[in-house]
């Protein structure tokens, strides 16, 4: 057995003035093996929920002998290949083209680093028949009072009924079928806002068939402390 000598030093709290500790150390012991062993190959690699520009990929969960894994997805575009982590056997990729067909795979990633084989499935997101909608216009807040009550902009226009989600950045703060959302409900119902804080604000139509139309023209508000009276 041999004899290892250290000096204990600062704890964060004052230095520890200490003698020299003692430690024993068995010659004899060894590191434990490497694991070397992957994960079981994803199985049933499927498509969950596809649209014009992205989609939804599921597959059965893997096992390994550590009892964790990740999943490594990837799907492969004329741009060069989009590359995603999951720790649920789910993974979404959007900002894709209609009417294109891709190769998504996975596979199975254990904490040592070892891989499963990896498994594909060819993904087609279907072709648009109707152009996205239009972008909203004229986002802008309705005061009452001279307080900010609400937030509206101008319809969007499609072939099909469309809605609207209200964004700061990219978190969606409302999801709406009018063209109005009261600070009432940002702030109580949706629970998206703080009064007092100061936001910017763009909106986007969203079609029946899932196509969004581009983000309209930004608007920055500061939410009130104090709603009007009605």
């Amino acid at each position: 057995m041999s004899i290892s000598r250290r000096r204990i030093g600062s704890t964060g709290m004052g230095l520890a003035l200490a003698a020299c500790a003692v430690l024993a150390i068995p010659t004899t012991a060894s590191a434990a093996p490497a694991d070397r062993t992957p994960p079981t190959a994803p199985t049933n690699l499927r498509v969950q929920n596809v649209a014009h520009t992205w989609f939804t990929l599921a597959w059965n969960a893997s096992t390994d002998n550590s009892g964790s894994v990740l999943y490594e997805a990837t799907v492969q575009t004329p741009d060069g290949p989009l590359h995603a982590r999951a720790f649920s056997p789910t993974q979404g990729f959007g900002g894709l083209n209609p009417g294109t067909t891709y190769t998504a795979s996975v596979r199975a990633v254990d904490p040592s680093g070892n891989a499963s084989a990896a498994v594909s499935i060819p993904v087609t997101t279907p072709a648009r028949t109707l152009p996205p909608p239009t972008t909203p216009a004229n986002l802008r807040g309705v005061y009452v009072e001279g307080v900010l009550d609400r937030i509206a902009w101008d319809a969007s226009t499609h072939g099909t009924p469309v809605s609207y989600l209200l964004r700061s950045g990219d978190i969606v703060l409302s999801s709406t079928s009018d063209t109005t959302v009261s600070i009432f409900q940002l702030v109580h119902i949706d629970c998206a806002v703080e009064p007092g804080g100061t936001y910017t604000l763009t909106v986007q139509a969203l079609s029946a068939d899932n196509d969004v139309s581009a983000r309209s023209a930004p608007l920055t508000v500061t939410i009130p402390r104090t709603l009007p009276s009605r």
